[in-house]
């Protein structure tokens, strides 16, 4: 084994590191708290990819063939005395050797050590009554990261800057009209960001469906009864920042929206640890429901937004895995989280 260790600001970042110098087969040995601040993880890769090179060149003569063949077959045992011996990373129960590696491999991704042993262990449970490994991890998947949103004709979506409200709710619009043949209504409740309206008015020609613009309270009641006809009706919001007074005006115009409007928080998967507890710090006070993951695409892994999304108790609403209207937008299926937090 390569033992190395990784420190970074926060656990996704410094997980990133690992997978960058080591690869997506390295093996958490632990994660702890640095004094001075931020997270080290000591991980390790098994000899067997050290010795891989060797392969090519097996063929030349059987001295070398002879060789290569040794090295991988003492890699193997090198990697089943690890198992043996060295304790699970902190928060993992013991498991058997495929569901420790996929616990390992969810923690490599970013997921919470608390979240990815009961993934583990129910894909184990489900392994040993006989079910394939892809059905098992994606019905574990399933289980542990999703659930049922409350569905509501009226939903704001709410989250910090550049999270992607906008093109979300593109999306669903498209989706709607395009596929569910819903009546949408569209309302842009931000004044604030420069060509916000202008992108929203965009998409609502596009669609041909009608948008309304609503500066507070009185306007937002005045569209909700014009769109009283409308099947759906999606609200885009100014994006929060650090100013607590955001929020607090936010939440002001839509309690006296004249009719149940469910909150719907959007984020980045780019998003740090810091960044996401910083926007709770904003959105918690709006009690949202639901959650959309956005950029799911862009590489940073969508293991640090699924950990907070489960934190706060939210429903994984959609994830957003690139630009284009509506394609782009998948529920969050036991293979698109395969294919998002396993296979990435």
């Amino acid at each position: 084994m390569r033992i190395r260790r990784f420190t970074g600001p926060d656990t996704a970042t410094a997980l990133r590191r690992v997978k960058e110098a080591l690869g997506s087969e390295a093996v958490i040995l632990q994660t702890c708290s640095r004094r001075e601040g931020g997270v080290e993880i000591t991980a390790a890769v098994d000899a067997e990819l050290v010795t891989r090179p060797l392969a090519p060149a097996a063929a030349a003569t059987p001295e070398l063939a002879n060789l290569a063949r040794e090295l991988h077959e003492l890699g193997l045992h090198v990697r089943a005395l690890d198992r043996a011996v060295r304790p699970p990373a902190p928060g993992l129960t013991v498991l058997g050797p495929e569901a420790l590696a996929l616990a390992e491999r969810l923690a490599l991704q970013g997921l919470a050590i608390d979240l990815a042993a009961p993934i583990a262990a129910t894909f184990e449970s489900a392994r040993n009554e006989g079910a394939a490994a892809v059905t098992a991890l994606e019905d574990s998947l399933v289980r542990h990261l999703t659930s049922a949103a409350r569905t509501a004709r009226v939903t704001a979506f709410i989250g910090p800057t550049g999270a992607g409200k906008t093109t979300t709710i593109a999306k669903l619009a498209a989706r709607d009209v395009g596929t569910a043949g819903r009546r949408v209504g569209l309302i842009m409740a931000d004044g604030i960001r420069v060509g916000a309206r202008e992108q929203l008015e965009t998409y609502a020609r596009l669609l041909d469906v009608p948008m309304q613009v609503a500066r507070d309270g009185d306007e937002l009641q005045a569209a909700l009864a014009g769109f009283a006809d409308r099947d759906a009706v999606y609200v885009d919001t100014a994006g929060l920042g650090g100013d607590p007074q955001e929020a607090l005006a936010l939440e002001r115009l839509l309690a006296i929206a004249g009719e149940p409007v469910a909150r719907t928080a959007v984020v980045s998967a780019g998003s740090s640890d810091a960044a996401l507890r910083a926007a709770w710090r904003q959105l918690g006070a709006m009690a949202p429901e639901s959650c959309v993951v956005t950029k799911v695409d862009e590489g940073a892994g969508l293991g640090p937004a699924c950990s907070w999304v489960h934190e706060r108790g939210l429903a994984l609403a959609w994830l957003g895995i690139g630009q284009r209207v509506p394609e782009d937008l998948t529920a969050p299926s036991g293979s698109e989280l395969a294919r998002w937090l396993v296979a990435a």
